[in-house]
């Protein structure tokens, strides 16, 4: 990177630390692109690619009051990014790991065709309080992706939200679904989830 766009980097980073959301507009349109592709070379997925790039800009707004003295901005949001995808990558591997305790368990399971229908009624239990838990609005766009098999442009357009802003609600809404799971330890729910977050 040379000097010139150095400091302009600099100086839009001094400008989003006093809030200026058309310097953070600015900056996410020079670097947005660029970090999605850096991503996705890692994962594979330009979808996810870009949950990560959109995950990592809205945590930079949240502690721009802290961003002010940034010597290198570029290298700053790359680090960002980078550690986000190696949660995700961890994540990932834990999930994989559920899936293979899962299949362990239903294979033990198929030797008693009602224990493994006993298994799977109270997962889908679990997993239908688990979504009843969820704040109204995360619920309601959560059933319209899973239920209904809404597309996130057709969600935003009846509810009257943006694609981001569903996006971000579908993410949260998987975060709680993850969270009451893993605390009534359901191994199938957990799965069920697995999937929806691989495939939709």
């Amino acid at each position: 990177m040379d000097n010139n766009a150095l400091q302009s980097d600099r100086v839009l980073f001094q400008r989003i630390a006093r809030g200026d959301a058309q310097a953070f507009a600015g900056f996410y349109e020079a670097y947005a692109a660029k970090l999605a592709l850096y991503v996705s070379r890692f994962l594979g997925s330009e979808l996810w690619a870009e949950e990560i790039v959109h995950d990592t800009f809205l945590k930079l707004w949240s502690v721009r009051e802290t961003i002010g003295d940034v010597e290198y901005p570029a290298s700053f949001v790359y680090r960002m990014v980078a550690n986000r995808t190696k949660d995700h990558l961890k994540r990932r591997s834990h999930e994989v790991k559920l899936q293979q305790h899962l299949l362990h368990h239903l294979q033990q399971a198929n030797t008693n065709t009602t224990e493994a229908q006993v298994d799977y009624q109270i997962g889908e239990q679990l997993f239908r309080k688990a979504v009843q838990q969820l704040p109204a609005q995360r619920a309601l766009v959560f059933r319209m992706r899973h239920e209904k098999g809404l597309s996130y442009e057709e969600i935003a357009n009846e509810l009257g939200l943006s694609k981001n802003t569903v996006r971000n609600l579908l993410n949260l809404a998987l975060q709680n679904i993850r969270a009451y799971l893993a605390e009534h330890g359901d191994i199938t729910g957990v799965l069920v989830l697995i999937i929806f977050s691989i495939f939709f």
